[in-house]
């Protein structure tokens, strides 16, 4: 009987997949409806005598609440050579505090029916929970708990380091990971964006305690972080919390570094190979420095990425997947963080073809010039970011990541509302400004793969590829690779 169900099914999939290929075939999906006007909650603000930003949104009638601790530095306040601390700081809050070990911690907000995590990534540590309306003062007790009191125990911070080496061991023998972390040293070298936010395998073995509580001391303090809550609450009654969880939080920020030192200065396109034997398919990667997320150019950049590499029927994945099959999926990323951030496409391919995608990329991004977007593709990548910008604010989780991402990038609350009339307001000459100022030059490229497989056809196009085996890749080096003895 469960086989003539699985068969009915199938045979259900197939004919609906069929009718949709009749209407109107991948290449021709629906036209998206016409744009209308979306309002979204406007945040709400206030300030604690100690500095502590809090934000609220009002959402009445919803009956969870979504909290979040922000702390407004991540990985780019890494120490040289230690590489990976503001990761292990922020994942190992919920690995003990004064008070709880981690398996008490897990068990009381899970006995409150709730979720909590923690972590850090490029410019922003979190702590954030998501609990029942009515479980609001029991969750953000523990939520403060995790963020003013933990204790960084040895046993913990050894564990952690085993996980994160583990993970990495992993990362480094897969030709698409280790690209991302080859990307960021060729596009930013020694910066801070120049090293891998979760580290390598030598800057996690040399991490200390000394340096996690370091790090915590100086950049876990209320002047440099924010409370966010979402649901159903108003202002008065999230200052409540506030005051009652973080009013005793005390410390102050270090004297604030150089900006132009965290930022790329002079960037030039490198092309390169890391020849990786065992490789059974190569990462083709190209990228560039890009954008801030406060630049004029922002939302027609959004816009051009999304035709080129943001979604199946994309440029990039319509020239590689679709029309030769040389992938599963080509894509590509604006990533626009509070300094210049990183553009990237990428795909994985045969070995073999490596050279043909690498030089399908870069005609790609020349293309988005001279073959503007308009018209109905214009629309349908509008719609596509448009769309899910308002799903994820569907949920209170979603409306508290997106006003972190404000406050990260020190953009004002009513930004919230201003992304899909911006977006919407995009012509057609703003993409092809856009691609004209950001893809005409060339790129880095990065391939990670069975270099005798493919360097010969590469050498044709990219004369000055630099190779490196494997054994002599130092990814904490600007120039990757390992110092001669």
């Amino acid at each position: 009987m469960k086989t003539r169900l699985i068969s009915s099914a199938g045979i259900l999939f197939f004919a609906s997949l069929s009718s949709a290929l009749a209407i109107g075939g991948v290449d021709n999906p629906p036209p998206p409806t016409a744009p209308h006007e979306v309002i979204f909650s406007q945040p709400k603000e206030t300030k604690l005598a100690n500095g502590l930003r809090v934000i609220v949104v009002e959402r009445p009638g919803l009956p969870l609440l979504a909290a979040e601790v922000l702390v407004r530095s991540g990985a780019e306040v890494d120490e040289k050579d230690l590489a990976g601390t503001a990761s292990m700081t922020g994942s190992l809050l919920m690995r003990g505090t004064e008070t709880m070990t981690a398996p008490q911690i897990a068990t009381a907000i899970e006995s409150l029916g709730g979720t909590i995590d923690s972590g850090a990534h490029w410019e922003a540590s979190r702590a954030t929970i998501v609990v029942m309306s009515d479980k609001a003062e029991p969750a953000l007790k523990i939520l403060s708990d995790i963020v003013l009191h933990p204790t960084f125990k040895q046993e913990e911070i050894d564990r952690m380091k085993n996980q994160t080496l583990d993970g990495l061991r992993v990362a480094l023998r897969q030709p698409g990971a280790l690209s991302q972390f080859v990307a960021g040293r060729a596009l930013f070298g020694d910066a801070p964006y120049g090293h891998s936010h979760t580290g390598t395998m030598e800057t996690v073995q040399a991490i200390k305690r000394d340096d996690i509580v370091k790090l915590y001391r100086n950049y876990y303090v209320p002047e440099n972080a924010a409370l966010i809550l979402a649901g159903n609450l108003t202002l008065e009654e999230g200052r409540k919390f506030a005051e009652q969880f973080f009013g005793e939080w005390k410390g102050t920020m270090p004297p604030a570094s150089d900006p132009a030192a965290s930022s790329v200065t002079e960037w030039k396109p490198t092309n390169i190979v890391i020849d990786m034997p065992e490789a059974g398919q190569a990462a083709v990667t190209v990228a560039r420095p890009a954008i801030k997320r406060n630049s004029p150019d922002y939302y027609a950049g959004l816009v051009a990425n999304a035709a080129l590499g943001n979604g199946f029927v994309s440029r990039l994945n319509r020239e590689i997947r679709i029309k030769r099959g040389l992938s599963y999926g080509a894509r590509s990323s604006l990533d626009a963080r509070r300094e210049v951030g990183p553009f990237m496409a990428t795909a994985q391919t045969k070995n073999q073809s490596a050279a043909e995608v690498a030089t399908l990329m870069q005609v790609e991004l020349k293309r988005m010039r001279s073959e503007p977007v308009q018209g109905e593709e214009l629309k349908s990548r509008q719609a596509v970011l448009t769309g899910g910008y308002a799903r994820n604010l569907e949920t209170n989780g979603g409306f508290v990541g997106k006003i972190s991402a404000m406050l990260t990038n020190d953009l004002p609350l009513d930004t919230l509302n201003k992304f899909i009339p911006a977006i919407n307001a995009v012509t057609s000459a703003d993409v092809t400004a856009f691609a004209a100022k950001y893809f005409d030059s060339p790129p880095s490229l990065i391939i990670i793969g069975k270099a005798p497989e493919f360097i010969e056809p590469l050498k044709k196009d990219f004369p000055d590829v630099k190779v490196i085996p494997l054994p002599e890749l130092d990814l904490n080096r600007a120039d990757l690779t390992k110092a001669k003895p």
